[in-house]
């Protein structure tokens, strides 16, 4: 590792072949992290003698208090069956909570959300975008525990990877917030509106099911990318196509012993009997629609005494939701779902500029929900390990339409990035895509510095230590 203390945010050991980054901030993702994080995967992407780039995390094991907390939000059919005394490390759980709860308190006092948090909620969305657009293989392998923007950052990459100790949770809705990182584009690729139910529910996903319902790709042992540092410098000796191809080896057969993958309704996992349930029930137009045919469904006396208890814990869910957040969600789902129809990908699991819209559509929504005094209790709650019920606010479908939809004047772009690193060689710097002829430079240096500003992972640092020292 690239530093000696272990104790950077994110940590780097670069073999010839392979780039490996690993994420070692389990509380979450905070600007320097961001910034920390696009940097070093951007100067693996132009790196020629990169085949491919991995990512994972440092945590192996979660503190007692963090898995106490974890565990309180989950109910008793989601929780494993065979409990190990040590609980799995986190992966990524999104932005950071406790930034979250900081843009909105300022927010709230100065009308207006801080630089230092736009620029975290702007980076974090084309963070998303990079790991969805890689111009590599990127081996992410979800070690851990995930959430929101977390879990997205593992499924939109080209060959995410799951084992058993893997599990995903949408909880943004909890906190007041819409998910962020292209979670809603990442929940709008998957069958039989899960993508609804999992945001609306938080309910956790773990292992093979992952893998089963498409949320992450592969089915990959832990050992896997210990294993292709070891071989990465044989990658080289191939073509970059022919070393994608490679990768395919450590994609593993799924195990069948879970409810989803066997004939056995009472094997561990999710049930198969969930899905029909799922389809029939968050396939309805607005909040309330779910909730009237879940009380149907909970009424019916051919619902059988397993869906039952399923159906019971998903209304409790619902009731503890803030209501104009879980409908911008669902709204948010459905336009990209709608939108991937009509422009399908080429390649990867979405069409770039759906992507891109969807992003745009999330910090939009995100802005929104981080002035309500709602959000700041709901994201103290998150910060402490208690829970926040939310009132019974009536929500108006204008109300949704509008805090969701970006007006024309809401920019987000990304600019292109060159796959050609900046040359030092004048001969090589002619070749570069962005060379001009008239000033001999392959790069607009204004530009440059203005990018160099804007990644800088201390950029904002004193403004926010200034904001921090205001609230105290």
């Amino acid at each position: 590792m690239d530093d000696p203390a272990l104790q950077a945010n994110i940590l780097e050991r670069s073999n010839v072949g392979m780039g490996m980054l690993v994420l070692n901030r389990a509380e979450g993702l905070d600007l320097p992290s961001v910034n920390e994080l696009y940097k070093r995967l951007r100067n693996l992407e132009v790196n020629s003698l990169k085949r491919f780039v991995g990512l994972t995390a440092a945590q192996e094991f979660r503190s007692k208090a963090d898995a106490a907390r974890d565990e309180s939000f989950q109910s008793s059919l989601e929780k494993e069956e065979k409990q190990s005394p040590f609980a799995t490390g986190r992966f990524c759980i999104g932005l950071d909570p406790k930034e979250l709860l900081l843009a909105a308190v300022y927010a709230q006092k100065h009308g207006d959300l801080a630089p230092f948090s736009k620029a975290l909620l702007w980076n974090s969305q084309e963070l998303a975008y990079l790991a969805a657009d890689y111009r590599k293989p990127l081996v992410c392998h979800l070690s851990g525990a995930a959430w929101d923007g977390g879990a997205a950052l593992a499924g939109l990459s080209s060959f995410s990877g799951a084992h058993h100790t893997s599990e995903i949770s949408v909880r943004s809705c909890f906190q007041g917030l819409v998910p962020m990182g292209g979670m809603t584009a990442l929940l709008a690729s998957l069958k039989w509106h899960l993508g609804e139910f999992l945001a609306l529910t938080g309910w956790t996903l773990r292992g093979s099911d992952l893998v089963a319902l498409g949320l992450i790709r592969h089915w990959m042992s832990p050992d896997a990318l210990p294993f292709l540092e070891l071989t990465a410098e044989k990658q080289l000796e191939v073509s970059e196509s022919d070393a994608a191809l490679l990768l395919t080896e450590h994609s593993l057969p799924l195990p069948e012993d879970t409810s989803l993958l066997s004939d056995d309704p009472y094997a561990p996992g999710f049930k198969r009997s969930y899905i029909p349930l799922i389809a029939e029930i968050f396939s309805k137009e607005s909040l309330p629609k779910i909730v009237e045919a879940l009380d149907h469904r909970i009424n019916n006396p051919e619902t059988s005494h397993m869906d039952g208890e399923f159906l019971e814990v998903c209304k409790d869910r619902l009731s503890q939701v803030d209501k104009r957040a879980a409908w911008m969600t669902q709204t948010l789902i459905r336009r990209v779902r709608v939108s991937a129809s009509e422009q399908p990908a080429t390649s990867g699991r979405l069409n770039s500029s759906v992507l891109l819209e969807a992003l745009r559509a999330e910090l939009w929504a995100e802005t929104q929900l981080l002035t309500r005094q709602e959000t700041i209790w709901g994201l103290h709650a998150a910060c402490t390990g208690t829970t926040y019920r939310f009132g019974d606010e009536e929500v108006l479908v204008g109300e949704v339409d509008e805090a969701s939809t970006p007006p024309k004047d809401f920019v987000f772009s990304i600019p292109e990035r060159p796959e050609m690193p900046l040359s030092q060689h004048p001969r090589l710097r002619r070749y570069h895509p962005d060379y001009d002829s008239a000033t001999g430079l392959d790069h607009d240096p204004l530009w440059m510095q203005q990018e160099v500003r804007r990644w800088d992972p201390q950029v904002f640092d004193l403004e926010r230590r200034h904001a921090v020292e205001a609230r105290g």
